[in-house]
């Protein structure tokens, strides 16, 4: 019996020290090896090691779609994914213990690749009639390629690009929802990227010495009227002017765009447009309009606020072109009303008190 006994104890200890009874060697890593890595492209990732076939964490860095593939043994494990990364160490992939300790983490680099990748487009200063700049990031973009706008002219290339970003700039001529597109091509025709931008209804807060303003316009149906006005607008043409003009007899009208409060003939106009009536636009209270000599299209800087329903004005002498309206500061129209006048340095219906306007400025 105690022979016996302790043969079955040496066996058990035997046991313990070996592994015997269902346990198993700790899983280790040696490499982590990569048969290929390009950009966009599809890798696999071969872990070489010991007691692979135990629980196991895989991650990845870098690069997406990551998962296990191929026929995994003991002494090897096969990993896919797409490289989505770019640089120096930009790829990463880690293997750990089921207890979570970190066997081996390997990072690999990438190279950029050999045509240009767009990843985003970003537009700045995206409002109607401006220059708007559009950024594209991604890979290999100091190498050429095309690019297209619809709604948006004047297209130019910004200086200061790189190889993860290039600007270019135009002009924005459309309002409503997807008004602008962009797409980037390589000169193949291979589309790189092809984004949508909503632009807003531009919009122009005027602020006087009786109050502010804020002004809709309407270049949908006045193209030409529209974007005269923001052209002197965004040149700061109207910026202390005055209303010169206050009719409340017939018509009811404030004008303005041509003195300063000298008054003097403010410098800086430009050319006449064509008139634009029957677009559906009406001369009704609050609206604004193109002033004009009695030839038709002889508009320039002045402008005139209707006051009160002038739709007369529609047809009147070949028509008044309206444009925009005011959205807020209605009561300022109807402070303007009220505003004595007489005839100062020849013209009638000269406002006794001045009514500037401080400054106009595109705010949408």
């Amino acid at each position: 019996m105690r022979i016996q006994f302790s043969y079955s104890l040496s066996l058990l200890i035997l046991a313990v020290l070996t592994g015997c009874g269902g346990s198993s060697s700790a899983p280790s890593v040696s490499d982590i090896q990569a048969n290929q890595l390009v950009y966009g492209q599809t890798t696999q990732f071969t872990i070489a090691g010991s007691s692979l076939d135990s629980s196991l964490s895989v991650t990845a860095k870098g690069c997406s779609s990551f998962s296990a593939s191929g026929t995994n043994s003991s002494t090897s494990s096969n990993w896919n994914c797409v490289v989505d990364e770019v640089g120096t160490n930009s790829v990463s992939v880690q293997v750990s213990n089921a207890a979570g300790v970190v066997l081996l983490d390997k990072t690999f680099d990438i190279p950029a690749p050999s045509t240009p990748v767009i990843l985003s487009i970003k537009a700045d200063n995206l409002k109607y009639s401006k220059t708007a700049q559009f950024t594209m990031t991604g890979y290999s973009l100091d190498k050429d390629f095309n690019v297209s706008t619809k709604n948006c002219g004047n297209l130019a290339v910004v200086s200061g690009g790189s190889s993860t970003a290039a600007t270019v700039s135009c002009k924005v001529t459309a309002v409503g929802a997807g008004a602008v597109s962009f797409e980037a091509k390589l000169f193949d025709g291979t589309s790189l990227k092809t984004s949508t931008f909503d632009v807003l209804t531009p919009q122009v807060t005027m602020v006087t010495n009786l109050g502010t303003m804020r002004l809709e316009l309407n270049p949908t149906a006045a193209p030409l009227s529209a974007d005269n006005f923001l052209q002197y607008v965004n040149d700061k043409f109207y910026d202390n002017t005055i209303f010169h003009r206050l009719v409340t007899s017939g018509i009811f009208v404030a004008q303005g765009g041509w003195l300063t409060p000298t008054p003097a003939v403010q410098l800086g106009q430009r050319a006449a447009i064509a008139l634009e009536v029957g677009k559906g636009l009406s001369n009704v209270k609050g609206t604004i309009a193109m002033a004009r000599s009695s030839e038709p299209n002889s508009a320039t800087s002045q402008f005139f606020f209707n006051l009160a329903d002038n739709t007369d004005l529609d047809t009147a002498n070949g028509g008044y072109a309206v444009f925009g309206k005011v959205i807020t500061g209605l009561s300022i129209l109807d402070a303007l009303i009220n505003v004595p006048t007489s005839t100062q340095y020849g013209l009638s219906d000269f406002p006794s008190q001045s009514v500037v306007v401080q400054s106009v400025s595109q705010t949408q």
